[in-house]
């Protein structure tokens, strides 16, 4: 079933509310297709939905499982979406997205180091840009800061044309007062997007503190 099948299907789903199924069909699609937010999105409404009509809910998949971490997350439920991610990753232990969501929660409750670990794990699986970006934070909170420089450089290796990647690796940069440096990242990011605000925001700022220096 090509894509286009797949979200015609997800949405009559949708439209005859079968939740659940919607999600099992959505659920496909943020995996196969990454980075379509829509996808994701219409996932965490789908789950809402579910919820909502049935508060005894409880996941039977990895991907509801996920899913449902990642709706307690954003809910600040940290603790609650470790328990649900873990889930995830015992139903389907070559899930990489459900550890790099783990490492997530980990890092907002201050855990860096297991953070970490869950995504050397993650890359272990698929060594997307992402991940190494998400390294690069943990180890800059960690204060870790050139070895969070090797990851930024390793992100952009493996995604060269993402440019959140870019901004981060350009924003770190700026914090460290190398500007010269992160003005180049930013400009990288905004040749992908150049309607970019973060990028080109934090790129005026180098640019004049680089002028008082």
């Amino acid at each position: 079933m090509s894509e286009e099948e797949k979200v015609h299907l997800g949405l009559k789903l949708v439209d005859d509310d079968d939740y659940l199924k919607a999600l099992n069909v959505f659920s496909e699609l943020v995996y196969e297709f990454p980075s379509n937010p829509d996808y994701m999105s219409t996932c965490l409404f789908l789950l809402d939905r579910i919820v909502e009509a049935n508060h005894d809910f409880e996941p039977e998949t990895a991907e509801q499982y996920h899913f449902r971490g990642l709706s307690k997350f954003y809910k600040e439920e940290y603790h609650e979406s470790i328990a649900d991610f873990d889930r995830a990753i015992k139903l389907k232990p070559r899930m990489d997205y459900a550890l790099k969501c783990k490492a997530f929660s980990l890092m907002y409750l201050g855990e860096c180091r297991l953070a970490i670990e869950c995504l050397l794990n993650a890359v272990k699986l698929n060594p997307a840009g992402e991940y190494f970006d998400d390294l690069a934070e943990n180890y800059f909170r960690l204060d870790e800061k050139e070895t969070a420089l090797l990851y930024h450089e390793k992100a952009i290796q493996y995604s060269p044309n993402n440019e959140r990647l870019w901004h981060n690796y350009g924003a770190h940069l700026g914090k460290m007062g190398q500007y010269e440096k992160a003005i180049e990242m930013f400009d990288k990011a905004i040749v992908i997007n150049p309607n970019y605000d973060d990028a080109i925001g934090k790129r005026i700022y180098c640019i004049e503190r680089k002028k008082i220096e």
